[in-house]
């Protein structure tokens, strides 16, 4: 059924032969005891892309996170995703944009990889569905934060696995990915501020690189 639905999806009926297409495939992988399908999705037309997205959350009963988010924690460093680890509260599984860096410029994954918390701005993530997901020659260098079609720029963590996140950019302020600093390893004023302006870079780049899409 799968199948069939991608295939429709990805070539639909036209009536004008000359109208392009998605100019790209999909792809079945394993994942646990599970399967995911892959579908690059850089060279689709924009207004496409409601649609699969309309049906990857019908078919599996799953809703996109519509909060905001400011912590983050990897799922392989916690027991279990179903509680929140910083107040214990339920969490409940979405789709959800997530924004990872690579070698080279940051991207976006549509993907149901995170558990967010029903009562405070946590997300656990499944890196390893992230991981497994990427196309193309791209290697994964870790998640930077959570994308909301409602707001122009995403939600880049504040903190990490419980520690204050801090940013890494290469010479060309291309984010690489993040580190983590313990709250009592520098003055508290002096982290808040690296924080506060590494977030405000990754602002500016997420924006620069929309642009580029445009």
């Amino acid at each position: 059924m799968m199948k069939r639905w991608l295939h429709r999806l990805l070539h639909p009926a036209r009536t004008d032969q000359t109208a392009p297409g998605p100019a790209t495939a999909y792809e079945r992988v394993r994942f646990g005891e599970s399967a995911l399908v892959k579908v690059h999705m850089d060279a689709w037309d924009p207004e496409a892309q409601p649609a699969l997205r309309a049906a990857a959350t019908t078919m599996s009963h799953l809703t996109f996170y519509a909060g905001q988010v400011q912590h983050g924690y990897a799922l392989q460093s916690l027991t279990t995703p179903e509680r929140c680890p910083r107040c214990q509260a339920r969490t409940r599984q979405h789709y959800a944009h997530f924004v990872y860096a690579t070698q080279d410029a940051p991207r976006v994954m549509m993907a149901p990889a995170g558990y967010f918390c029903t009562q405070c701005p946590t997300v656990v993530i499944d890196e390893a569905m992230i991981r497994a997901g990427i196309t193309g020659p791209f290697t994964f260098h870790g998640v930077l934060g959570i994308g909301c079609e409602a707001r122009p720029a995403p939600d880049f963590f504040r903190t990490w696995n419980g520690q204050e996140a801090v940013y890494l950019f290469d010479e060309d302020q291309r984010p690489q990915g993040l580190a983590t600093m313990p709250p009592a390893s520098s003055p508290r004023r002096l982290t808040s501020r690296h924080r506060r302006h590494g977030r405000q870079r990754m602002v500016k780049a997420s924006r620069k690189h929309n642009q580029r899409k445009r």
